[in-house]
């Protein structure tokens, strides 16, 4: 056990700031741009990498200013040199593959227009990085860096047992660099996750957040192994509970005839509010549901629509025009490319088409009248914006698992904290129980 240091990074409020000018001699009041602040903290790791790591958190939000505090740290201060190191980390392959060789998937992610399109969706992320300085400078005597990792401890609001709200972290984009010196990787099998694990159960206390969830491969050993050990260590409870990835190839799975009776209600608040009823009665006791109020769900759809045109929510109507199944459809590929690592068996059908992958979210609707609407939009994105592919997020209880399930699957656990207690924790699993006793977990985060 080593320890290190991180540093918080926060923007100041701002403070209105009198001002004159000459051609205005009357005093007129501005707002100036906000100073950065910096905390240090402690914190125990079990990293075995040798040399020093820069540690930093700070909200995504404040990417664009990341020069300052770079600045600040007498770090090479470029930010497009910043955003290159976020690129290149956080293209890294997403392994779901353990040391056998067992699992599904490996996959790398390129997303297009970093920090955009990360922000765009994830604008309360707390993005923590990890970075190796050298001593190599720059004219101004700056030391130049390289990213080491990446990863987002997204903030959002649920209702508590005590039916409040409450703060939780859902934890992505979890990115260690893939460096190789010597034909030997650098910082791979170095437990770098360890540290930044480390870092976000600080983050959690300081930030009085009780819960935490994170998605995750089950092959994933670095991840699993990262989460298990820290949350012990910092004496928190975690359980893990499955959740299943289905690919569907949409060239199969889409139908012209069911894309000709599609409604866009993405401009259409009426009917977005009207769906929102439906989503809240249908997803509103899972675990970590974060969409509590109308205004939550209508920023989504504008966030969404902010940078991705063509991602839209779809309605299919019944004989009487009123909404019979309606989705989020997110166009992953405005985001980022997908290719696979590792195809075989059936995946390596897939091979090649994953450049653009489509993702439904948040659905509603009986599962005959959504079965028709995922075969509706499946044509839609093929056919018009060339999606060769849909992901679909399922569970034990979900209502359309039938209508998801495929030959080609993932599999993934839902990584769940409770900084409080045990109790706690299964509270909430058991008010989220179907029926026949099926814990339903929240499945609406719009990137993975």
């Amino acid at each position: 056990m080593k320890k290190r240091i991180y540093y918080i990074i926060t923007a100041d409020v701002l403070q209105p700031e009198l001002v004159s000018t000459s051609n205005d001699p009357v005093m007129s009041r501005i707002d100036t741009k906000p100073s950065l602040s910096y905390q240090s903290r402690q914190i125990d790791s079990e990293d075995t990498f040798e040399g020093e790591l820069f540690l930093m958190a700070f909200p995504i939000t404040q990417m664009e200013r990341i020069d300052e505090a770079l600045r600040h740290f007498n770090l090479y201060d470029n930010l497009d040199y910043f955003y290159q190191e976020c690129r290149e980390v956080v293209a890294r392959p997403e392994r779901h593959i353990n040391e056998k060789g067992q699992g599904k998937l490996s996959f790398q992610s390129y997303f297009h227009d970093v920090p955009h399109s990360l922000s765009s969706i994830n604008n309360t992320a707390i993005v923590v990085v990890a970075l190796r300085a050298f001593k190599e400078t720059d004219a101004k005597g700056r030391h130049k860096y390289e990213m080491v990792c990446y990863i987002h401890a997204n903030e959002f609001q649920f209702e508590g047992l005590a039916e409040k709200l409450e703060t939780g972290y859902y934890y992505n984009m979890l990115r260690v660099s893939e460096k190789v010196e010597n034909g030997v990787k650098v910082y791979r099998r170095k437990k770098i996750f360890t540290c930044v694990f480390s870092i976000l159960h600080d983050l959690a206390n300081v930030n009085n957040v009780d819960f935490v969830y994170a998605s995750m491969g089950r092959e994933n050993q670095a991840i699993n192994d990262a989460l298990d050990r820290n949350t012990k260590q910092a004496g928190k409870y975690y359980e893990r509970l499955p959740v299943m990835v289905y690919s569907h190839f949409n060239r199969w799975l889409g139908s012209k005839k069911q894309a000709q009776k599609l409604v866009n209600i993405s401009n259409d608040t009426i009917r977005l509010l009207q769906m929102y009823r439906k989503v809240k009665q249908t997803h509103g006791k899972h675990v970590f549901f974060k969409y509590h109020n109308e205004m939550e769900f209508l920023k989504l759809i504008k966030d969404l629509k902010s940078f991705s045109a063509s991602s839209n929510v779809w309605m299919l109507p019944d004989e009487n025009g009123d909404m019979a199944a309606a989705v989020i459809a997110m166009n992953w590929g405005d985001y980022f490319s997908l290719t696979l690592e590792n195809a075989k068996g059936l995946i390596k059908m897939i091979a090649g088409l994953t450049e653009k992958v489509l993702y439904p979210f948040l659905a509603v609707g009986e599962p005959t009248a959504y079965q028709q609407l995922l075969k509706g939009i499946a044509y839609h994105y093929r056919k018009e914006h060339g999606v060769a592919l849909s992901f679909l997020l399922s569970y034990e209880g979900d209502p359309y698992a039938k209508i998801k399930k495929s030959l080609i699957c993932d599999e993934y656990y839902y990584f769940m904290i409770s900084k409080t207690s045990k109790k706690d924790l299964l509270d909430l699993q058991e008010r989220s129980k179907d029926d026949a006793g099926n814990v339903r977990l929240f499945t609406g985060m719009p990137i993975l």
